[in-house]
Parts: structure tokens; sequence; C-alpha cells
């Protein structure tokens, strides 16, 4: 039996393929055992190809709550009509899944009715129980991030990013008020450090709220993901230092 009732609005999230199912079962007994066994927090699951109905019963034989399966919308999950594709650096796919991340997701219908999200890694392990709840301590201190790993970026990932960014400030100099750029920019010099949103939870809020929205807009039309290699790592932690606050 749980110990206590989910928080409501709140959710496990995958972005993943058929194809992922043995590291979606391997990562889901993980937190099952972990963690949501106690908790039953419900998932959903979002592809831009339909799940196979044994990707599906496979799914709901490990869960403990609801589990949701959708498809993403195909707007979402392509390249703006302005991308160069001859321009475009590595794969086209992986670019595209970077983009979604970066901001598109928190739109997705599925989420419509969620205020948190735990992002889930096909693969990844939880090996120590989880003895406090962290959609619960996210709403008692109203954090509106939470991550596992922070670490600094190759340079050659957030090329031209810090630029993009001053510009932004340029153009919306009120936008980043009470911020923590301080942890991204040390003596005038980029530091490149950089959540690993593998395994953030968000508050939704934060990613929907207009001050995002507006930058993500202006680093969309840089091109940067899809020419630059940048990732929706990059992408939240500039947002992050930009738009809260350090105790946030």
């Amino acid at each position: 039996l749980p110990t206590r009732a989910p928080l409501p609005h709140s959710c496990f999230l995958f972005v993943t393929r058929t194809m992922s199912l043995t590291k979606v079962r391997r990562t889901m007994f993980d937190i099952e055992q972990r963690f949501n066994r106690r908790h039953r927090y419900p998932y959903v699951f979002l592809s831009e190809h339909p799940f196979s109905d044994e990707f599906q019963t496979n799914v709901r034989a490990l869960a403990s709550a609801p589990v949701r399966f959708a498809l993403i919308d195909q707007e979402d999950w392509q390249a703006p009509a302005w991308i160069n594709h001859e321009r475009v650096r590595g794969d086209a796919g992986f670019r595209n899944m970077v983009r979604y991340w970066a901001a598109p997701f928190a739109g997705h219908p599925q989420l419509a009715s969620m205020r948190r999200v735990w992002r889930l890694e096909p693969g990844a392990h939880y090996t120590c129980d989880i003895a406090e709840d962290p959609f619960r301590q996210m709403s008692a201190h109203q954090w509106l991030y939470a991550f596992a790993v922070s670490l600094e970026a190759l340079p050659t990932a957030t090329r031209g990013l810090w630029p993009a960014a001053l510009a932004f400030l340029a153009q919306h100099p009120s936008a980043a008020q009470n911020n923590s750029l301080s942890w991204l920019a040390s003596q005038a010099r980029f530091t490149g450090c950089q959540f690993l949103t593998n395994f953030e939870l968000v508050d939704l809020a934060f990613i929907r709220s207009q001050p995002y929205q507006m930058l993500f807009d202006f680093l969309d039309r840089q091109a940067g993901i899809y020419y630059d290699g940048w990732s929706d790592a990059a992408v939240r932690a500039l947002a992050a230092a930009m738009f809260l606050a350090p105790a946030q």
C-alpha cells in the first residue's frame, strides 16, 4: 500500500519509442521498487510514433499507477521552417528531440492537467531507496526546478549560446530580475554549466511562463539547437539562471 497519496497534478514523463522497451522496463522497475510503489504517481508516455501493443502491455504490468500513452504532434517534432537542413549538426531526428525537450513538450495535451513532471530516461538506474517525495518537497519549498547532476558542457556544445543570451537580454532588459546568472557567468566569462535534464523535476509553470517562452522563441530563431548542437540542458540551464532566484 502507498505510504501517502500522490501529490495531485504530478507525474512521471517518458519521451521514448517502442524499440526502447527493454530500457524502459529497467528504469520503471527501479523507480517502482525504490519509490513509486509507495506513492503511485501516474506515468505519461509520449512518442512521435505509436507505441506497440506489446510495449503498452509490458509497461502497464510494471506500473503501480495509471499509464497514459500519446503521440507527439508532428509540428512539435520537426525542424522549424527556417532551418537549412544542409547545416544541421549530427542526426536531425536527435536534434528534433532536443528541441522538443527544450520547451514544446510542456504544451502536450496529456500534460495539460499536470503541474510537475519527473523526467525518466530509458535505461537510467536508481540504485537507492528514495525516502522523501521530491514532488512534495518541490511544492513545500516552492521550488520550480530540481536536478540531480550539474556539470560543465563542452565548449563545442554551447558555441554561440552566451552571445545569444546577451542579445536576448539587450532586447528584454527587464526579463531577468532576481536571477541566478552569476552561476552561469563568472567575471563576464561564460562557465558553460548546465543541469542534466535527463533527471530533472520541473514545475511546468516555469516552462510555460511568458519569459521562458520568449527566450525559447528567440533561441529557436538562432537555430543553435540544429546548427551548433545546443542541448535542451543548455537551454534549460540558461532559462533557470535568467528567470529563477537561487532559492527556486
